[in-house]
């Protein structure tokens, strides 16, 4: 599955060699929309219908600046590659000010473009997977409340599972989170929501690498890495066991 690019372009001269280069797809995206409007543009990224928004923007009719600046209220983690057809440092530096991930200029060249696009990637993998986590998160504490009536240790643990997501956080660290000895705290949260930290830690992250797995946006080996396990063959070993099934079974 790749990243969606929405391309916002005034006059339209561009999309249709931009729609036939096949860089995009080698760097994991597909142009999916186009559209004249910024406004357009603005509640396409506030809906999620795309994860990467093109600007390419000509000296009569700018669109960038007026796009990530509505952007930056209504949906701050879009990213935004700009184009240019005038080299401007004024319009560039203001353009990277408002968040831009990079400005080029045309003519642009095939090993420019792909640069900015594997830093784009890199940038909106990690907002995606930062999305799947706390879906898998918020699933895992809800349950966890049906179970146990302990308000002040549910917003304790939400803490910690923000603070130690993209690593395989241990019992040890959790429960110098909270304060206690690893002993005591084994017993403490196993006596208050029924099941202990590790097996409920375990059902979490790998039910954040199905997630991960389902979208179609990331490999094993990536998702073992997203995760903070030590290599690919020891998550496939995990997750198997925890959910019966190899990682490539939830592969799009």
């Amino acid at each position: 599955m790749l990243f969606r690019i929405l391309v916002l372009d005034s006059s339209g001269m561009e999309i249709r060699k931009l729609s036939d280069m096949s860089l995009w797809r080698e760097c994991g995206f597909e142009i999916t929309g186009h559209t004249f409007d910024v406004d357009h543009a603005v509640t396409s990224a506030e809906n999620q219908e795309c994860d990467l928004v093109l600007c390419v923007d000509r000296p009569a009719s700018a669109v960038a600046v007026p796009f990530m600046t509505k952007a930056a209220k209504r949906c701050p983690e879009i990213s935004t590659l700009v184009i240019s057809h005038v080299e401007s440092s004024k319009n560039i530096r203001e353009c990277f000010l408002l968040g831009a991930v990079d400005c080029l200029v045309e003519p642009v060249k095939n090993d420019e473009l792909k640069q900015a696009l594997i830093r784009v990637r890199t940038i909106v993998s990690t907002n995606a997977a930062g999305k799947e986590y706390a879906s898998a998160t918020n699933t895992a504490l809800e349950k966890l409340t049906a179970a146990c009536d302990n308000e002040a240790l549910i917003e304790k643990l939400s803490e910690f599972l923000k603070k130690t997501q993209g690593k395989a956080a241990s019992v040890e660290e959790a429960a110098d989170f909270f304060g206690f000895n690893p002993d005591y705290f084994r017993r403490y949260f196993k006596r208050k929501t029924g099941v202990s930290f590790s097996e409920f830690y375990k059902n979490l992250t790998m039910d954040y690498a199905r997630l991960l797995l389902s979208s179609g946006h990331y490999k094993v080996a990536e998702v073992s890495e997203l995760l903070g396990y030590s290599s690919a063959d020891y998550f496939t070993r995990v997750f198997k066991k925890v959910t019966g099934h190899v990682p490539s079974d939830f592969r799009r």
